[in-house]
């Protein structure tokens, strides 16, 4: 893996807490561009989340740890695995549904939100809490 001196996407969501939507606009186009080049090699992520996302030294945005990757098979049922950050997890995941690489597209859509609103959709103080958030809405 390439060096990344940019920090991880948390850590600037720390310090500024907020971002314009051009610039989410772009860190999104960023993990899109990776996904579609990840989900296109046949793997689904399934662990989205501002930690996994480092900056270069260009200020692209670049997809870090496959630990609990696999490889996507539509036709092999996946829904005992429920792999993942709860607040960055597809409804379907989180009831052990089966489920696909749109569950990688719903954590952009939660990133995108933190991005601009300066912190996730779904709240909560456990994995219980936060999916009945998630079912909620």
């Amino acid at each position: 893996m390439d060096l990344l001196l940019g920090g991880d996407l948390r850590f600037h969501l720390a310090r500024k807490r907020r971002f314009t939507m051009e610039q989410t606009r772009f860190f999104c186009a960023c993990l899109v561009h990776a996904l579609e080049t990840v989900h296109g090699h046949g793997i689904i992520h399934r662990d989205i989340k501002p930690e996994n996302l480092v900056f270069d030294e260009n200020g692209y945005l670049k997809l870090t740890d496959f630990g609990i990757a696999r490889e996507w098979i539509p036709q092999i049922d996946n829904c005992n695995e429920t792999s993942g950050t709860p607040g960055y997890m597809a409804p379907e995941v989180m009831c052990k549904n089966n489920h696909g690489i749109a569950a990688d597209y719903f954590a952009v859509g939660v990133i995108a939100w933190e991005c601009m609103l300066g912190r996730r959709p779904y709240q909560g103080k456990s994995r219980r809490e936060i999916r009945d958030a998630i079912l909620a809405k």
